[in-house]
C-alpha cells in the first residue's frame, strides 16, 4: 500500500509558484524550492517530476487561481465598458499594493523564457488565448449594448487591452505610482467606445 503524502500538494506549488514568482526560474536554486515548499528533494521529484514541470504547474497554478477568477469582473454590473475599466483599476491596486513589486507571473515568464522554451511557450499562449476570450466576450457585450462602436474589431481592441495592461505590469515593476497608472488605464479606456 502506498504511503500517503504528507503535505498539501497545493500549498507546496502556491509556494514553489511564489518563488519563481519572485525572483525567476533560473534565479531559482533546488535549495530555494525545497525550502520555501518545506518538501524534500524527493517528494519534490516524486510529485512534480523536474523543477522545469514544477515550473510549468506554477504557471497553471497562477492562471486558475490568481488569473482566471478575475474574470468574473468583465461579467459584472450592466456596463460592459465599466467591467473593463474596473479591471484595470483592480490590476493596478493590485500591482501597486504596498511591497516589492513583482509584476504578473506570466509576463516575468514570458520575458525570462518564452522565446527559448516551447513548453513554457505553450502553457503562456494558452492562457494569454483565455483572456483574450475573456476581452472579446465583454467587448462583445459592450458593442451590443451600444458602449463599444459596432464595426471596431472585437479580436483586436481585446489585444490592445491586454498589451496596455502588460505595459502597465512591466512599468508598476520600475516604480511607476497608481495615479501614473491610472493615468495610462484613462487613456486606454479612450479606445474602447
Amino acid at each position: 500500500m502506498a504511503r500517503p503524502r504528507e503535505f498539501n500538494e497545493s500549498e507546496a506549488l502556491g509556494d514553489a509558484m511564489q518563488l519563481f514568482w519572485q525572483y525567476g526560474y533560473e534565479n531559482s536554486s533546488l535549495s530555494e524550492i525545497t525550502r520555501a515548499t518545506g518538501l524534500s528533494k524527493s517528494s519534490l521529484y516524486g510529485t512534480f517530476g523536474s523543477k522545469h514541470e514544477l515550473l510549468l504547474s506554477s504557471l497553471q497554478y497562477y492562471f486558475d487561481n490568481l488569473i482566471e477568477p478575475s474574470f468574473a469582473v468583465l461579467d459584472e454590473g450592466p456596463s460592459p465598458r465599466a467591467a473593463i475599466a474596473k479591471r484595470f483599476d483592480m490590476i493596478i491596486k493590485i500591482i501597486t499594493a504596498p511591497g516589492r513589486r513583482h509584476g504578473c507571473f506570466l509576463t516575468n515568464s514570458t520575458l525570462e523564457l518564452g522565446a527559448r522554451d516551447a513548453a513554457v511557450t505553450e502553457k503562456i499562449e494558452m492562457a494569454q488565448g483565455k483572456i483574450e476570450r475573456a476581452y472579446i466576450r465583454v467587448i462583445e457585450r459592450g458593442k451590443t449594448a451600444g458602449e463599444i462602436e459596432p464595426n471596431k474589431d472585437a479580436q483586436t481592441l481585446a489585444r490592445y487591452i491586454m498589451a496596455c495592461l502588460a505595459g502597465i505590469v512591466c512599468l508598476s515593476k520600475s516604480g511607476y505610482d497608481a495615479a501614473t497608472l491610472n493615468d495610462i488605464s484613462v487613456t486606454a479606456m479612450q479606445a474602447v467606445t
